[in-house]
Protein backbone atom coordinates (compact mmCIF):
# COMPACT_ATOMS: atom_id res chain seq x y z
CA UNK A 1 0.00 0.00 0.00
CA UNK A 2 1.45 3.31 -1.05
CA UNK A 3 1.81 5.82 1.77
CA UNK A 4 1.45 9.56 1.39
CA UNK A 5 4.68 11.35 2.18
CA UNK A 6 2.92 14.54 3.19
CA UNK A 7 0.26 14.94 5.83
CA UNK A 8 -2.94 16.93 5.41
CA UNK A 9 -2.70 20.63 6.20
CA UNK A 10 -3.34 21.24 9.88
CA UNK A 11 -1.47 18.17 11.15
CA UNK A 12 1.21 19.22 13.59
CA UNK A 13 4.10 17.04 14.61
CA UNK A 14 4.57 16.47 18.30
CA UNK A 15 7.26 14.46 20.02
CA UNK A 16 8.81 15.07 23.40
CA UNK A 17 10.48 13.16 26.17
CA UNK A 18 7.43 13.38 28.43
CA UNK A 19 4.74 12.36 25.92
CA UNK A 20 4.06 9.47 23.59
CA UNK A 21 5.70 10.24 20.23
CA UNK A 22 3.45 10.78 17.26
CA UNK A 23 1.74 13.32 15.05
CA UNK A 24 -1.01 15.66 16.25
CA UNK A 25 -3.82 16.38 13.82
CA UNK A 26 -7.30 17.87 13.75
CA UNK A 27 -10.15 15.37 13.97
CA UNK A 28 -13.95 15.37 14.09
CA UNK A 29 -15.04 13.32 17.08
CA UNK A 30 -18.49 11.88 17.64
CA UNK A 31 -20.33 12.28 20.94
CA UNK A 32 -20.40 9.31 23.29
CA UNK A 33 -24.21 9.34 23.22
CA UNK A 34 -25.61 9.36 19.66
CA UNK A 35 -29.13 9.75 21.06
CA UNK A 36 -28.19 12.97 22.86
CA UNK A 37 -26.30 14.29 19.83
CA UNK A 38 -29.29 13.62 17.63
CA UNK A 39 -31.52 15.74 19.87
CA UNK A 40 -30.50 19.18 18.67
CA UNK A 41 -33.52 21.28 19.71
CA UNK A 42 -33.41 21.40 23.48
CA UNK A 43 -34.87 23.16 26.49
CA UNK A 44 -33.44 23.18 30.01
CA UNK A 45 -35.47 22.79 33.17
CA UNK A 46 -34.06 23.64 36.58
CA UNK A 47 -31.73 21.04 38.07
CA UNK A 48 -32.55 19.90 41.60
CA UNK A 49 -30.01 20.18 44.41
CA UNK A 50 -27.51 22.65 45.87
CA UNK A 51 -26.44 25.55 43.61
CA UNK A 52 -29.16 24.43 41.20
CA UNK A 53 -29.90 27.88 39.80
CA UNK A 54 -26.25 28.58 39.03
CA UNK A 55 -25.66 25.15 37.50
CA UNK A 56 -28.82 25.31 35.39
CA UNK A 57 -27.64 28.60 33.88
CA UNK A 58 -24.16 27.18 33.24
CA UNK A 59 -25.61 24.05 31.68
CA UNK A 60 -27.82 26.10 29.37
CA UNK A 61 -24.84 28.27 28.43
CA UNK A 62 -22.80 25.15 27.65
CA UNK A 63 -25.51 23.95 25.27
CA UNK A 64 -25.83 27.38 23.65
CA UNK A 65 -22.08 27.56 23.02
CA UNK A 66 -21.46 23.97 21.90
CA UNK A 67 -20.04 24.19 18.39
CA UNK A 68 -19.02 21.71 15.72
CA UNK A 69 -17.28 22.65 12.48
CA UNK A 70 -17.70 26.31 13.44
CA UNK A 71 -21.49 26.16 13.83
CA UNK A 72 -23.75 25.89 16.89
CA UNK A 73 -24.90 22.34 17.39
CA UNK A 74 -27.96 22.93 19.59
CA UNK A 75 -30.94 25.22 19.23
CA UNK A 76 -32.40 26.34 22.57
CA UNK A 77 -36.17 26.43 22.80
CA UNK A 78 -38.75 27.26 25.44
CA UNK A 79 -41.55 24.97 24.54
CA UNK A 80 -44.29 23.82 23.62
CA UNK A 81 -42.26 21.46 21.37
CA UNK A 82 -41.40 23.01 18.00
CA UNK A 83 -43.56 21.98 15.06
CA UNK A 84 -40.82 20.54 12.89
CA UNK A 85 -39.33 17.18 12.02
CA UNK A 86 -36.14 17.66 14.03
CA UNK A 87 -35.84 15.68 17.22
CA UNK A 88 -36.38 17.76 20.37
CA UNK A 89 -36.02 17.18 24.08
CA UNK A 90 -35.71 18.65 27.56
CA UNK A 91 -32.74 18.48 29.91
CA UNK A 92 -33.09 18.39 33.68
CA UNK A 93 -31.30 16.51 36.43
CA UNK A 94 -30.07 16.17 39.99
CA UNK A 95 -27.12 17.59 41.91
CA UNK A 96 -25.82 15.72 44.95
CA UNK A 97 -23.03 16.32 47.44
CA UNK A 98 -21.12 13.06 47.73
CA UNK A 99 -18.86 14.26 50.52
CA UNK A 100 -17.66 17.43 52.19
CA UNK A 101 -14.69 16.73 54.43
CA UNK A 102 -12.80 19.28 56.46
CA UNK A 103 -10.01 19.22 58.98
CA UNK A 104 -8.31 21.86 61.10
CA UNK A 105 -4.66 21.73 62.04
CA UNK A 106 -1.86 23.94 63.32
CA UNK A 107 1.47 24.60 61.68
CA UNK A 108 4.45 26.90 62.14
CA UNK A 109 5.88 28.87 59.24
CA UNK A 110 8.62 31.44 58.92
CA UNK A 111 7.41 34.74 57.47
CA UNK A 112 8.04 38.45 57.53
CA UNK A 113 6.28 40.06 60.48
CA UNK A 114 7.63 43.60 60.11
CA UNK A 115 8.39 45.58 56.95
CA UNK A 116 10.60 48.63 56.43
CA UNK A 117 9.21 49.15 52.96
CA UNK A 118 7.98 47.43 49.84
CA UNK A 119 9.94 44.16 49.45
CA UNK A 120 12.09 45.20 52.42
CA UNK A 121 11.57 42.83 55.35
CA UNK A 122 12.77 44.11 58.72
CA UNK A 123 11.99 41.08 60.87
CA UNK A 124 11.26 37.43 60.13
CA UNK A 125 9.82 35.11 62.73
CA UNK A 126 8.20 31.74 63.15
CA UNK A 127 4.47 32.27 63.15
CA UNK A 128 1.89 29.78 64.37
CA UNK A 129 -1.05 29.33 62.02
CA UNK A 130 -4.35 27.52 62.16
CA UNK A 131 -5.39 25.96 58.87
CA UNK A 132 -8.65 24.70 57.44
CA UNK A 133 -8.44 22.00 54.78
CA UNK A 134 -11.65 21.41 52.79
CA UNK A 135 -12.46 18.76 50.18
CA UNK A 136 -15.73 18.55 48.28
CA UNK A 137 -17.04 15.93 45.86
CA UNK A 138 -20.28 16.37 43.96
CA UNK A 139 -22.28 14.32 41.47
CA UNK A 140 -24.46 15.65 38.65
CA UNK A 141 -26.93 13.42 36.83
CA UNK A 142 -28.40 15.13 33.75
CA UNK A 143 -31.34 13.53 31.95
CA UNK A 144 -32.65 14.17 28.45
CA UNK A 145 -36.33 13.43 27.88
CA UNK A 146 -37.61 13.11 24.33
CA UNK A 147 -40.32 15.72 23.68
CA UNK A 148 -42.46 13.37 21.61
CA UNK A 149 -42.30 10.08 23.49
CA UNK A 150 -41.56 11.31 27.01
CA UNK A 151 -38.85 8.67 27.28
CA UNK A 152 -35.43 9.29 28.84
CA UNK A 153 -33.02 8.99 25.91
CA UNK A 154 -29.84 9.93 27.78
CA UNK A 155 -28.73 9.95 31.40
CA UNK A 156 -25.35 9.65 33.08
CA UNK A 157 -23.67 10.67 36.32
CA UNK A 158 -20.61 12.94 36.38
CA UNK A 159 -18.36 13.76 39.31
CA UNK A 160 -16.59 16.97 40.23
CA UNK A 161 -14.16 17.92 42.98
CA UNK A 162 -12.84 21.01 44.72
CA UNK A 163 -10.05 21.36 47.25
CA UNK A 164 -9.19 24.41 49.32
CA UNK A 165 -6.68 25.07 52.08
CA UNK A 166 -6.73 28.29 54.06
CA UNK A 167 -4.37 29.28 56.88
CA UNK A 168 -4.54 32.24 59.25
CA UNK A 169 -2.04 33.50 61.81
CA UNK A 170 -2.91 32.67 65.39
CA UNK A 171 -0.65 35.43 66.73
CA UNK A 172 0.04 38.94 65.53
CA UNK A 173 3.47 40.55 65.79
CA UNK A 174 3.38 44.16 66.97
CA UNK A 175 6.05 46.84 67.30
CA UNK A 176 9.82 46.91 67.03
CA UNK A 177 12.31 45.64 69.55
CA UNK A 178 10.87 42.15 70.01
CA UNK A 179 13.32 39.34 69.64
CA UNK A 180 12.85 36.94 66.75
CA UNK A 181 10.21 34.41 67.59
CA UNK A 182 8.46 36.43 70.32
CA UNK A 183 4.92 37.67 69.80
CA UNK A 184 2.56 40.14 71.35
CA UNK A 185 -1.13 39.32 71.55
CA UNK A 186 -3.05 36.30 70.38
CA UNK A 187 -6.41 35.28 68.92
CA UNK A 188 -8.15 33.32 66.22
CA UNK A 189 -9.65 34.97 63.20
CA UNK A 190 -13.35 35.37 63.82
CA UNK A 191 -15.43 32.64 62.28
CA UNK A 192 -12.55 30.46 61.12
CA UNK A 193 -13.15 27.59 63.49
CA UNK A 194 -16.91 27.82 63.28
CA UNK A 195 -16.96 27.91 59.49
CA UNK A 196 -16.59 24.15 59.15
CA UNK A 197 -19.93 23.64 60.92
CA UNK A 198 -21.71 24.82 57.79
CA UNK A 199 -22.08 23.50 54.25
CA UNK A 200 -19.34 23.88 51.66
CA UNK A 201 -18.79 27.49 50.54
CA UNK A 202 -20.86 28.47 47.50
CA UNK A 203 -17.82 29.29 45.36
CA UNK A 204 -16.30 25.91 46.23
CA UNK A 205 -19.56 24.23 45.21
CA UNK A 206 -19.51 26.08 41.89
CA UNK A 207 -15.89 25.04 41.30
CA UNK A 208 -16.74 21.36 41.81
CA UNK A 209 -19.87 21.55 39.64
CA UNK A 210 -17.94 23.29 36.90
CA UNK A 211 -15.74 20.17 36.62
CA UNK A 212 -18.70 18.21 35.26
CA UNK A 213 -19.64 20.50 32.35
CA UNK A 214 -16.93 19.54 29.85
CA UNK A 215 -17.35 15.75 30.31
CA UNK A 216 -21.08 16.25 29.70
CA UNK A 217 -20.33 18.33 26.59
CA UNK A 218 -18.12 15.53 25.22
CA UNK A 219 -20.90 12.98 25.66
CA UNK A 220 -23.79 14.88 24.08
CA UNK A 221 -22.41 16.61 20.96
CA UNK A 222 -19.68 16.02 18.36
CA UNK A 223 -16.59 18.19 18.61
CA UNK A 224 -13.46 19.23 16.78
CA UNK A 225 -10.30 18.30 18.65
CA UNK A 226 -6.57 17.86 18.30
CA UNK A 227 -5.70 14.19 18.66
CA UNK A 228 -2.49 12.21 18.31
CA UNK A 229 -1.57 9.33 16.04
CA UNK A 230 1.10 7.62 18.12
CA UNK A 231 4.24 5.81 17.03
CA UNK A 232 5.59 2.60 18.49
CA UNK A 233 9.11 3.26 19.72
CA UNK A 234 10.26 -0.32 20.38
CA UNK A 235 10.30 -3.06 17.78
CA UNK A 236 9.14 -6.52 18.83
CA UNK A 237 11.31 -8.39 16.36
CA UNK A 238 15.01 -8.48 17.34
CA UNK A 239 16.36 -7.92 13.82
CA UNK A 240 14.47 -4.65 13.43
CA UNK A 241 15.28 -3.67 17.00
CA UNK A 242 18.98 -4.00 16.19
CA UNK A 243 18.72 -1.93 13.00
CA UNK A 244 19.85 1.65 13.86
CA UNK A 245 17.56 3.04 11.17
CA UNK A 246 14.52 2.22 13.30
CA UNK A 247 15.78 4.33 16.18
CA UNK A 248 16.80 7.06 13.76
CA UNK A 249 13.27 7.17 12.35
CA UNK A 250 11.84 7.51 15.87
CA UNK A 251 14.29 10.31 16.66
CA UNK A 252 13.49 12.04 13.36
CA UNK A 253 9.84 12.40 14.39
CA UNK A 254 10.86 15.13 16.87
CA UNK A 255 11.88 17.56 14.14
CA UNK A 256 10.71 16.07 10.84
CA UNK A 257 7.61 13.90 11.20
CA UNK A 258 7.00 13.81 7.46
CA UNK A 259 10.52 12.49 6.88
CA UNK A 260 9.82 9.94 9.59
CA UNK A 261 6.79 8.72 7.64
CA UNK A 262 8.99 8.31 4.57
CA UNK A 263 11.43 6.30 6.69
CA UNK A 264 8.71 3.86 7.81
CA UNK A 265 7.78 3.27 4.19
CA UNK A 266 11.42 2.66 3.26
CA UNK A 267 11.94 0.28 6.18
CA UNK A 268 8.77 -1.65 5.34
CA UNK A 269 10.29 -2.67 2.00
CA UNK A 270 12.99 -4.52 3.93
CA UNK A 271 10.93 -5.57 6.93
CA UNK A 272 7.35 -6.06 5.66
CA UNK A 273 6.46 -8.33 8.63
CA UNK A 274 7.57 -5.92 11.36
CA UNK A 275 4.60 -5.04 13.61
CA UNK A 276 6.14 -1.75 14.77
CA UNK A 277 6.97 -0.52 11.27
CA UNK A 278 3.53 -1.45 9.91
CA UNK A 279 1.89 0.22 12.92
CA UNK A 280 3.88 3.43 12.42
CA UNK A 281 2.87 3.53 8.77
CA UNK A 282 -0.70 3.30 10.07
CA UNK A 283 -0.08 6.27 12.38
CA UNK A 284 1.05 8.33 9.37
CA UNK A 285 -2.10 7.31 7.48
CA UNK A 286 -4.24 8.22 10.49
CA UNK A 287 -2.65 11.68 10.73
CA UNK A 288 -3.54 12.26 7.07
CA UNK A 289 -7.15 11.25 8.01
CA UNK A 290 -6.95 8.24 5.70
CA UNK A 291 -8.81 6.18 8.26
CA UNK A 292 -9.44 3.26 5.94
CA UNK A 293 -5.73 2.77 5.25
CA UNK A 294 -4.85 3.35 8.91
CA UNK A 295 -7.35 0.77 10.13
CA UNK A 296 -5.98 -1.80 7.69
CA UNK A 297 -2.39 -1.17 8.76
CA UNK A 298 -3.24 -1.23 12.46
CA UNK A 299 -5.08 -4.51 11.97
CA UNK A 300 -2.12 -5.98 10.10
CA UNK A 301 0.29 -4.85 12.84
CA UNK A 302 -1.91 -6.45 15.51
CA UNK A 303 -1.93 -9.75 13.63
CA UNK A 304 1.84 -9.66 13.12
CA UNK A 305 2.40 -9.04 16.83
CA UNK A 306 0.79 -12.35 17.83
CA UNK A 307 3.88 -14.43 17.06
CA UNK A 308 5.91 -12.35 19.52
CA UNK A 309 3.39 -12.85 22.32
CA UNK A 310 3.81 -15.35 25.14
CA UNK A 311 0.06 -15.87 25.46
CA UNK A 312 -0.83 -16.05 21.78
CA UNK A 313 -2.69 -12.72 21.86
CA UNK A 314 -2.01 -9.56 19.93
CA UNK A 315 -0.06 -6.80 21.68
CA UNK A 316 -2.33 -4.50 23.67
CA UNK A 317 -0.76 -1.38 22.15
CA UNK A 318 -1.61 -2.53 18.63
CA UNK A 319 -5.11 -3.66 19.58
CA UNK A 320 -5.75 -0.33 21.29
CA UNK A 321 -4.81 1.61 18.15
CA UNK A 322 -7.01 -0.62 16.00
CA UNK A 323 -9.98 -0.20 18.34
CA UNK A 324 -9.53 3.57 18.38
CA UNK A 325 -9.59 3.76 14.58
CA UNK A 326 -12.64 1.51 14.41
CA UNK A 327 -14.48 3.78 16.82
CA UNK A 328 -13.38 6.86 14.91
CA UNK A 329 -14.64 5.49 11.59
CA UNK A 330 -17.95 4.56 13.20
CA UNK A 331 -18.16 8.05 14.66
CA UNK A 332 -17.48 9.61 11.26
CA UNK A 333 -20.38 7.64 9.81
CA UNK A 334 -22.70 8.78 12.61
CA UNK A 335 -21.67 12.40 12.07
CA UNK A 336 -22.50 11.99 8.38
CA UNK A 337 -25.97 10.71 9.29
CA UNK A 338 -26.59 13.55 11.76
CA UNK A 339 -25.39 16.32 9.45
CA UNK A 340 -26.60 14.85 6.18
CA UNK A 341 -23.25 15.64 4.57
CA UNK A 342 -21.51 13.72 1.82
CA UNK A 343 -18.31 11.99 2.93
CA UNK A 344 -15.41 10.67 0.88
CA UNK A 345 -15.61 6.88 1.40
CA UNK A 346 -11.80 6.52 1.27
CA UNK A 347 -10.73 9.31 3.63
CA UNK A 348 -13.89 9.57 5.78
CA UNK A 349 -13.78 13.37 5.36
CA UNK A 350 -16.57 15.71 4.12
CA UNK A 351 -16.81 16.42 0.41
CA UNK A 352 -17.06 20.04 -0.60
Amino acid sequence: MKMQSSIAIGAVAALSACTTPGIDYEARLMASSPEAAETRIVAVERFRGPASGWFTRQFESMLANAQFDGAHWFTLADYTPPQRADRAGTYSGDIDVISYDWSEYHRTVKKCVEWDGLFDCETRAEVEQICLDQRLEVAVTPRLVDASSGQVVYSNTYFGEAHREYCDDVYDYHGKGYSKGHYHGSGHRAGLLGFADYAAPPDMMREALNDTLWPIRVDIAPRNATVRATFVTKALDPVVRADPRFEQAVDMAASNPFGSCDSWVALSAEYPQSPAIVHNMGACAEASTDYEAAQGLYGEAAELSVKYSVDGAASKDFVRALRKLSERRTGAQLIEELTGEAVDPETETPIG
